[in-house]
């Protein structure tokens, strides 16, 4: 009886739950988006006041916004395969960062913190 026991215990441990990799994903993939949008409205501000590069920040905040939200899609499939969906959602946050610098810091560490988790057994 008690082996069997043991043998259940093993098979729960091998099957681990990725909540925390989900919450950090959707939680850094929110703050990305958040900064997305602010990188955006300043991009539209520098156009309106006609200052050079101001249609560059706009893209790169529509870029961020389109990575944050890959980075939320990547983190519900967990899942499915941690491993690759680990580094996949480490690039996403490294893009993310790249993207819009110092607005994507906070969503950039936590997608990449997300991923981290994830490849872990």
């Amino acid at each position: 009886m008690e082996e069997l026991q043991c043998q259940n215990i093993r098979i729960t441990k091998s099957h681990q739950s990725r909540t925390a990799e989900l919450v950090l994903g959707i939680i850094g993939g929110i703050f990305g988006i958040i900064a997305g949008l602010l990188a955006m409205t300043i991009g539209g501000i520098g156009s309106a006041l006609e200052t050079s590069g101001s249609a560059g920040v706009s893209n790169l905040g529509v870029g961020c916004i389109i990575v944050s939200v890959l980075a939320i899609i990547l983190s519900v499939m967990i899942n499915r395969n941690h491993v690759l969906m680990g580094w996949l959602i480490i690039l996403c946050g490294i893009l993310n960062f790249v993207f819009v610098s110092f607005f994507g810091i906070l969503s950039g560490l936590l997608i990449v913190i997300a991923g981290g988790l994830a490849l872990r057994k």
